[in-house]
């Protein structure tokens, strides 16, 4: 059985991809982009900006430092309350302390 992406059922997250037999048509009209042979080449085709959701498995972050700029701060790369700000985008430049965040980001 394939695995299809981009669509929601009231059990899954929106970021999900389903291995059943429900595809709407327009899925099984266009198997090439809509169908995978497995989940993480689903995941990877139709959330990579929500991988880990996708995949079932959750991310820990490194507990460095990034920038907030929204918040015009420092945040660690945790999850929790402050100072953990969230999981690091790959993006972020991380810093192994607050002080050298702030001090090379926050001028």
């Amino acid at each position: 059985s394939d695995w299809s992406g981009a669509r929601s059922s009231s059990s899954s997250s929106s970021s999900s991809c389903l291995n059943d037999e429900k595809m709407p048509m327009y899925m099984l009209n266009s198997p090439a982009w809509y169908l995978s042979s497995t989940l993480k080449e689903c995941c990877e085709r139709h959330f990579h900006w929500d991988f880990n959701i996708c995949m079932g498995t959750e991310v820990e972050g490194s507990n460095k430092w990034y920038v907030n700029y929204g918040a015009s701060t420092c945040v660690q790369d945790c999850v929790g309350a402050a100072p953990c700000g969230g999981i690091a985008e790959s993006w972020d430049e991380v810093f192994a302390d607050k002080k050298k965040c702030c001090d090379e980001k926050m001028w």
